[in-house]
């Protein structure tokens, strides 16, 4: 596969496709590997993940350098994401001991006890715009409770999981137990399909999530989809205005607006929005957008022409249903730059509930202004969407903040901040954002399951009381 460069459309790699022989070749691999790692103490997986996370920053400006050329991020960013992906490894290794039973009291002579196991094969399926992130989301706790995994990033973004996997055998971890993939269509229905899968985890657009949970059902797996948004930010009058512009539009345009979490339907109260639209305005037209190389540079291409002509074809179709264009940034004028997949950063007023700027997820740097009058309308459009990821809510007034995260169906709720993400907290979606939950405790009992023991303490004669 040819892997393109977003920044100037140049060929920077070359990366086998894998075949489906050669998927189930790994599988098979795989589950030896799994026989052995399982059996080890967690201590040890642990050291072994330390060591990972520890690589990883060792080889920082590495990744973080083939990250900005593979998914366009600025440079600062693509940092940001390492040392975030580091931070994944080091947390869940300091978790591999922490994973404990319980002892259940029941009638009768018995002791009874439940202990947690690990799944064994876990197949995880990542997308292109957050790569490195994302792979260490679903290897970390995978392998730090004593699965194997196999890893199929995008055919866009493989480069940075590649250099993982490398990493990972550095650091110790046994031939085949973490394995990347790469390749298309027919490698990830050859990972998911397979029965010898004992997890699925998938995150990417709701379309393949569907496919996955219908491979997964076929062959009774559990799996878990983190899949789209269109996640509304509610601003009320009484929010500060220069601090709320500068969140606003992070929580837009960050990664190019390529996040399922962007915060691209903004809410704003009417007795304060001239304002606001004043400075988002001037924010929006003052983003740097350009080589992420290069020092200065805010916003970065689109990291796939097919998602750079998806944002400009929204764009277009959203002014030809009535939209308006409030505010717009610059393209980059480097001649170099010319070949890239770059897209003006948009915001967008005069909106209305039914257009497709408003019902669909852009994955690019486009937002949608609206106002609102009162609470219980601001919390109405909010929830008018089918996604249910995340939402943000800018607001000095304590009990409002409270009702309206309460109100709000998202699995993620930021308060006057927005995108903010830790491997500590559960993370997940409703409705056609997915299910399951990633993070924290939620991730133990994601990657491992339940096993009951029970013990006879009778003295005399073997019991066999079956209770209903």
């Amino acid at each position: 596969m040819d892997i393109f460069s977003p920044i100037d459309g140049s060929i920077i790699a070359e990366v086998p496709d894998t075949p489906p022989a050669e998927v189930a070749s790994a599988i098979g691999t795989a589950e030896q590997a799994f026989a052995d790692w399982s059996r080890r103490s967690p201590i040890e997986r642990g050291r072994v993940l330390r060591r990972a996370g520890e690589l990883m920053l060792e080889y920082e400006e590495q990744l973080a350098t083939l990250e900005a050329r593979n998914l366009g991020a600025p440079y600062a960013a693509s940092l940001a994401m390492v040392r975030r992906a580091a931070g994944s490894f080091i947390y869940f290794s300091e978790l591999a001991d922490k994973v404990t039973g319980d002892v259940i009291p029941v009638d009768g002579e018995y002791l009874t006890y439940s202990v947690r196991e690990p799944h064994g094969v876990v197949a995880a399926v990542v997308p292109w715009n957050a790569p490195i992130i994302f792979a260490t989301k679903k290897l970390a706790p995978a392998l730090a409770f004593g699965n194997a995994c196999l890893l199929k990033p995008s055919p866009e973004t493989p480069l940075s999981a590649l250099q993982l996997e490398s990493i990972l055998l550095e650091a110790g971890l046994p031939e085949g137990l973490a394995r990347v993939l790469p390749g298309g269509r027919a490698t990830g229905e050859a990972l998911t399909g397979d029965p010898r899968i004992s997890l699925i985890v998938f995150t990417g657009h709701d379309g393949t999530g569907k496919a996955i949970a219908a491979a997964a059902a076929k062959n009774l797996v559990p799996n878990a989809l983190e899949l789209g948004g269109k996640s509304a930010q509610l601003v009320f009058a009484d929010a500060p205005t220069n601090r709320v512009v500068d969140g606003v539009v992070s929580g837009v345009f960050s990664n190019t607006g390529q996040a399922c979490i962007a915060g691209s339907r903004i809410l704003v109260e009417r007795g304060g929005s001239e304002q606001l639209f004043r400075g988002l305005a001037e924010r929006t037209r003052r983003i740097t957008t350009g080589d992420p190389l290069a020092p200065g540079t805010e916003l970065g291409p689109q990291t796939t022409l097919a998602q750079k002509e998806k944002t400009d074809r929204m764009i277009r179709n959203a002014v030809e249903a009535g939209a308006t264009v409030l505010a717009q940034g610059e393209l980059p004028t480097a001649p170099e730059l010319a070949a890239g997949y770059f897209v003006r950063p948009t915001l967008l007023t005069d909106v209305t509930p039914e257009m497709e700027i408003v019902r669909e997820e852009v994955f690019g740097p486009v937002a949608a202004v609206t106002t609102f009058t009162t609470e219980e309308e601001a919390v109405a459009l909010a929830n008018d969407t089918e996604y249910g990821l995340a939402a943000g809510i800018w607001s000095t007034d304590a009990a409002r903040v409270h009702r309206v995260a309460a109100a709000l169906r998202a699995g993620t709720v930021w308060v006057n901040t927005y995108g903010v993400i830790s491997d500590r907290v559960p993370f997940g979606g409703i409705g056609r954002s997915g299910y399951g939950r990633e993070g924290g405790q939620a991730a133990v009992e994601l990657y491992t399951r339940h096993k009951a023991v029970w013990t006879s303490l009778h003295r005399d004669e073997a019991t066999a009381d079956i209770l209903l």
